[in-house]
């Protein structure tokens, strides 16, 4: 391949970026450290690469969510800013050879993400208790819904894709 592909922001993994109803986009993404949420805002995806990272909050040093922060997504619903990530209790693996993640959410009443106060609202349960993460959020004809991959140990095979109304 001659042409190679160069990264908007190094070293971030599940990436997410949404554009606000102001016109200008903001950006998450796993850190490094899997430790905290960050976030960015630019008015142009490329900008994003330069913005100051905004640490909107930090995982606890003990408890359910304290451990390995993954896959954050930040979204505007119903007049508050949520973000909705997975969070482990321990980097050990369990019984089946998996990460122990489960599903939170953080939720800002500000009209501005980068300033008020990020509220831990704590897990998304989704009625089993198993490894998940990737969720995000849409509202469909005034519905918000939720979506999310999560592993069913009842179901042979990888994780399903799960909707619900919110």
């Amino acid at each position: 391949m001659s042409d190679l592909i160069t990264p908007l922001i190094p070293q971030r993994a599940d990436p997410h970026i949404t554009r606000h109803t102001d016109g200008r986009y903001l950006f998450t993404a796993s850190v490094p450290e899997y430790d905290r949420i960050e976030l960015r805002r630019a008015d142009s995806v490329a900008g994003l690469a330069t913005a100051p990272a905004f640490v909107a909050w930090r995982k606890p040093d003990t408890g359910p969510a304290c451990e390995l922060i993954w896959a954050p997504e930040l979204h505007f619903n119903q007049g508050a800013w949520y973000v909705y990530f997975a969070a482990a209790p321990t980097r050990a693996l369990d019984g089946l050879g998996m990460f122990q993640h489960r599903m939170y959410a953080l939720r800002n009443t500000a009209a501005d993400p980068f300033t008020g106060t990020w509220e831990f609202l704590g897990a998304v349960d989704t009625g089993l208790d198993s490894f998940c993460l990737d969720a995000t959020t849409f509202t469909h004809q005034g519905q918000l819904y939720y979506l999310w991959a999560q592993k069913d140990p009842a179901i042979a095979g990888n994780s399903n894709l799960y909707i619900a109304p919110l």
